[in-house]
């Protein structure tokens, strides 16, 4: 039974974030607070996680993936809704909460400062990222499942990510390791030159391969069927009601998760492939990506972390990945190793004397 509940655990924390973001004040620090302590604390105390039960009843690990995208709806609205002032009250979420607790959520929405809305940025863009993502990273890979890839390219929209649906999945995993993929760093690569490359890149590889597609289809580039279209306008879904809902502060806020969201993404490409080389038209391998069977991450991120095994077999459901003991290991948990690379110095020390170990066992 643990293991059906294990993934169970992500969903649960939307709430708190949802509610941190209606409270306003110190409150929206709330939902990155217990992130990363449960996060960096949990993978530091917890071990690892190498097992690979047989799922008999496998539909009851896929609803945490379907809630996302109703869940995090829900946590956008309400931060569209903290962007009002005075008497913009979208869809009277604060005078209906009013109503029903004894808490003035006008009130103290209108004391909100740029501390607490940094707050608010910090998490959602956060949990966007580790959950929506992440999610839509796992549904986007079900090419023939259309309801899976409508569920996930919406996830993406919400940090105006339309291009990753398209180049992760028919770029990314044909390119990875060499150097035509954008989203493989370099060694001695910095993480903030390598942001902006991969998304440059990506965006650009991602309109490449769609173009190719629907210039086969004999599909007009203005047509509603190409992907990238559809994505800029389920992005601007989300822009138009965080327009209505706070204006030009709705608009700096939604865009702030989104670009913070966005830059977790490529981070985590940035760190799964740091420093790995791959012979353009050779087998890809487990030894091609940098994996970690950390208990928290492998939990929260629905085995992301089995990279390895990911790559190796890109078709492969998230709960079959197996952990491939003999791949290349991440010194760490996901989001430790996320905070690593933000100080380039720092992390190019810690990955150095791994990097000499895969010339020595895998070059």
């Amino acid at each position: 039974m643990y293991h059906y509940l294990k993934y169970y655990t992500t969903p649960p924390l939307t709430p708190i974030f949802i509610v941190s973001i209606l409270l306003g004040g110190n409150w929206m620090w709330l939902g990155i607070g217990i992130l990363v302590t449960i996060f960096i604390i949990g993978d530091a105390i917890l071990g690892e996680d190498t097992a690979q039960p047989d799922y008999k009843h496998a539909w009851i690990i896929e609803v945490p993936l379907h809630l996302a995208l109703p869940m995090l709806t829900i946590l956008l609205v309400a931060f569209a809704w903290s962007a009002g002032s005075g008497s913009l009250d979208l869809f009277g979420i604060g005078t209906t909460l009013g109503n029903l607790f004894p808490y003035d959520f006008l009130v103290v929405r209108s004391e909100n400062t740029l501390f607490h809305y940094l707050g608010g940025i910090i998490s959602v863009g956060f949990l966007i990222a580790g959950y929506g993502t992440n999610v839509a990273h796992e549904l986007v890979h079900r090419v023939n499942n259309k309801m899976s890839m409508l569920e996930g390219r919406w996830l993406l929209s919400t940090s105006c990510n339309p291009d990753f649906a398209i180049e992760h999945v028919f770029g990314h995993h044909s390119t990875v390791g060499t150097k035509e993929d954008p989203a493989t760093a370099k060694r001695g690569d910095n993480v903030y030159f390598f942001f902006l490359r991969s998304t440059v890149l990506g965006h650009i590889s991602a309109w490449k391969i769609e173009l190719n597609r629907i210039r086969k289809k004999n599909i007009s580039i203005f047509s509603i069927r190409n992907r990238m279209i559809t994505g800029y306008l389920m992005s601007f879904v989300w822009i138009f009601l965080f327009y209505h809902a706070g204006g030009l502060t709705g608009l700096v806020l939604f865009f702030s998760q989104a670009i913070l969201a966005k830059f977790i993404l490529e981070i985590i490409n940035y760190m799964e492939h740091y420093g790995l080389s791959r012979q353009v038209g050779s087998p890809i391998k487990p030894e091609h990506s940098w994996n970690t069977n950390k208990r928290i991450s492998s939990i929260f991120l629905f085995s992301l972390t089995r990279h390895s095994a990911h790559h190796e077999k890109p078709k492969d459901t998230f709960w079959i990945l197996d952990p491939n003991l003999p791949a290349p290991d991440l010194p760490y948990g996901y989001l430790t190793n996320l905070f690593l690379c933000l100080v380039p110095p720092l992390w190019f020390k810690v990955m150095s004397p791994k990097l000499k170990d895969w010339d020595l066992n895998y070059r």
